[in-house]
């Protein structure tokens, strides 16, 4: 199995414009011999940045994600024999740099395979600096994140199909307003493992949004999705807001679960306009942001 652990990584060299030219950066250093224990013979290296504005609490982001590492010749690699030890990425091609993010939810959920976990410590990028090994939820809950980055999606859209027409109409008016909608049609390709695909969007998103109705009700799917997003917002993961969404047709009384959570009206076509403005500004109001944002 490929280890994988988590590391600190300075803020200019997160940005590479500020730091290294203009380009990313897949060699990591450190003064301390267990960075080749964990990730020198084939690991992955995830690496965390972090930044303080002001009088703001400090944030966290997910910078790096090193793949496939090997020891290199410190004197040899981008540091010049700053550092005693170093590791390079040897497949660039799954190796990434990420574009801005918040990462600080997601690292207080880490366990770590030894020491304590980071929901027990005060500084997260002191225990970083220890480079931690990471355990097999650990790795999970950092691909989420990650794919959550690279899809740039914010709401994920769950309903029966048999209500594809909302489906469809409410996607298309909240991407008219910049949010960023997505429903399984969208991101679902032929030969993918599609249950995994689903919860991965799920668990990946900023606002679940479900479709309520007597088809919906009778569709285990659309529960189990429901159940996915339920336990990740308890747990103060990615899904920030849950939104149900009543159609004309009903159904509200099938999902006791959700009925803590203020529904939303589907708007008759004579009001459609002002609804889903509404609707969006909503979606915004919460903290989700807004697409290219």
């Amino acid at each position: 199995m490929t280890q994988h652990a988590a590391a600190m990584v300075k803020w200019d060299t997160f940005r590479p414009s500020q730091g290294t030219g203009g380009a990313a950066v897949y060699d990591y250093g450190s003064d301390q011999e267990i960075l080749l224990d964990r990730v020198a013979t084939g690991g992955t290296l995830w690496l965390i940045t972090s930044r303080r504005k002001g009088k703001n609490p400090r944030q966290y982001h997910l910078a790096y994600k090193l793949v496939s590492c090997t020891r290199v010749d410190p004197h040899q690699s981008l540091f010049s024999g700053q550092y005693q030890y170093v590791v390079r990425s040897k497949d660039w091609a799954h190796s990434r740099h990420f574009k801005y993010n918040l990462a600080t939810d997601t690292l207080r959920r880490l366990h770590f395979t030894s020491g304590k976990p980071m929901s027990e410590v005060a500084n997260i990028g002191l225990r970083l600096l220890t480079i931690p090994a990471l355990t097999e939820e650990d790795v999970s809950l950092l691909e989420r994140l990650q794919h959550k980055i690279e899809s740039g999606r914010t709401v994920f859209i769950s309903y029966s199909h048999q209500d594809s027409t909302f489906a469809s109409t409410l996607e298309a008016e909240l991407g008219q307003r910049d949010v960023s909608a997505s429903r399984d049609v969208a991101f679902l390709q032929p030969g993918q493992e599609w249950a995994a695909a689903l919860e991965r969007e799920v668990l990946g998103t900023d606002c679940f949004l479900v479709l309520i109705s007597p088809q919906s009700a009778e569709s285990p799917w659309v529960h189990r999705e429901v159940q996915w997003a339920l336990n990740e917002y308890d747990a103060h993961g990615l899904v920030k807001a849950i939104l149900p969404v009543l159609l004309p047709s009903g159904g509200w009384e099938k999902f006791p679960e959700l009925h803590r959570f203020e529904r939303w009206q589907y708007p008759p076509s004579k009001a459609r306009a002002a609804g889903f403005d509404r609707l969006a500004s909503g979606i915004v109001a919460a903290g989700i942001p807004a697409a290219g944002h």
